[in-house]
């Protein structure tokens, strides 16, 4: 990220629940450019930014990168989750703000505003109703054709008269479309409360949008996911390639209630031995409210949580090609099922040489499972890195409070630590937004995440350093 594109690396850290003037849960986002440039302040009573700060609008509540403008400075796409349009309460909204060479918001063209009824495309042709919360989860990259595209979800969005079905905006050029289960060749059927965009997660070949949601064969919220490609079906949206749910053969385990199957998503390229490009896509899928056993079956634990990891081929097909979950002989992954761990809340991956030809050490996932307890401290949280592209063993390292990998403290009650975790090419950023204190975000060099790797230092972001002010409610919920 290099929103003023002087070749040092920023980052911008959302407070969602943060309060701007006197207006609690309003939201903002604090940029903090490298090279010790500053620390700027960005929410919606700023001129440039749409809206004005209310309380809980949850500003920031998402956020995702892209040059948008593709003028070489990165680009900042955030939600503002609970904004009331009109008198539609929680239909929420966002916006593009756009770098520049003196900082974010001091360039000619400062920001884009995007609300159901306005601009063009499907986004006007769509009514803001009361929770649509649109801007709930936002993804942005390029295609592999090197154009910029942003999908933004809209779960509580109606289809038809279908409340709460969900439904997902895709941006690309003049493309600007809406995706939902009633769309020709998409997976499932619109039902309500699906949460179809619930989880978002694209690449430059592929996009996922689950719906956990989704009842399959009886099940409630059992959940399922559906794939495109960026080529536009002849309807005019994103070709659907395949849905999946766990009742399907390709998929190991089984649909039960609650399972929450495709409550996280992780894209990422990846280029097979023989190809000239990374045109094909690793999935991750969590499923956190999967009960495990460690018996053999005997005795199920309730949310214990597993993650699905599977190919995605440039022909469009799908193919598991292991499942992770906590204390399983055949993958070697450590830890145990516990109840409530929720293994699979969050993921992210990253390919860190994607001109090369992809290997285990450089594909990389890391999984949150923010219920840990550690002893007999509940829902401290633990986080596992490992292998996109091989078995975990000696390619699973467990990070926690206070282990030395460089987030440091002791585990805490509910600070629900993998709830917040994203990669970039370089380093694991990893929230504590739940504290201790007012929250934190801590950089963790790409060594610190491999087993066996050297433990380097590691960047602290918390209020009250490092220029950021002493102020914050969930510093740490988002980072880009």
């Amino acid at each position: 990220m290099d929103f003023n594109g002087d070749g040092l690396e920023d980052i911008a850290i959302a407070d969602p629940g943060g309060t701007v003037g006197t207006d609690t849960t309003a939201g903002l986002v604090r940029i903090v450019y490298g090279g010790g440039k500053g620390v700027a302040e960005i929410n919606q009573d700023l001129d440039w930014v749409a809206g004005g700060a209310e309380q809980s609008d949850w500003f920031g509540d998402s956020m995702d990168t892209v040059d948008w403008n593709e003028d070489g400075y990165t680009d900042l796409v955030v939600g503002t989750t609970l904004e009331d349009v009109g008198t539609a309460a929680d239909a929420g909204f966002f916006d593009i703000l756009y770098g520049a060479p003196g900082g974010m918001g001091t360039g000619a063209l400062k920001s884009t505003h995007f609300e159901q009824g306005a601009g063009d495309g499907a986004i006007k042709a769509a009514t803001p109703e009361a929770g649509d919360r649109m801007g709930d989860n936002i993804v942005a990259g390029t295609t592999a054709a090197g154009e910029p595209y942003i999908v933004v979800s809209a779960p509580g969005e109606k289809v038809g008269t279908i409340a709460k079905a969900g439904a997902a905006f895709y941006l690309r050029g003049s493309v600007n479309v809406a995706i939902h289960q009633d769309k020709t060749d998409v997976p499932g059927s619109a039902e309500t409360n699906d949460g179809f965009s619930t989880s978002l997660a694209a690449d430059s070949n592929h996009i996922a949008i689950g719906a956990p949601n989704e009842v399959i064969g009886g099940d409630a919220a059992a959940g399922n996911l559906a794939v495109f490609s960026h080529t536009l079906h002849a309807d005019g949206h994103p070709k659907p390639l395949f849905g999946l749910d766990q009742d399907l053969d390709n998929v190991s385990g089984g649909a039960e209630a609650n399972d929450d199957f495709a409550w996280s998503l992780s894209l990422t390229d990846y280029r097979p031995s023989g190809s000239s490009t990374a045109n094909e896509s690793i999935l991750a899928i969590g499923s956190p409210g999967e009960a495990m056993s460690t018996d053999g079956g005997a005795t199920q634990k309730a949310d214990a949580g597993r993650v699905v990891v599977g190919r995605v081929t440039t022909a469009g097909t799908w193919s598991e090609t292991r499942q992770l979950w906590q204390g399983t002989a055949d993958d070697d992954v450590s830890g145990t099922a516990e109840a409530g761990d929720r293994m699979g809340e969050s993921l992210t991956a990253v390919n860190t040489a994607p001109r090369a030809v992809s290997t285990a050490a450089t594909m990389r996932l890391a999984v949150g499972a923010p219920g840990e307890a550690l002893g007999t401290t509940a829902n401290a949280g633990a986080v596992h890195t490992f292998s996109l592209v091989a078995a975990a063993g000696t390619n699973d390292r467990w990070i926690e409070a206070g282990d030395g990998d460089g987030i440091p403290g002791t585990p805490g009650a509910n600070q629900y630590l993998g709830r917040t975790i994203h990669y970039t090419g370089t380093k694991l950023y990893v929230g504590m937004p739940y504290g201790p204190g007012l929250g934190a975000l801590y950089a963790l060099p790409m060594s610190n995440t491999v087993t066996g790797g050297t433990v380097a230092p590691v960047t602290a972001y918390k209020p009250g350093t490092g220029g950021l002010p002493n102020v914050g409610t969930r510093f740490g919920a988002q980072a880009r």
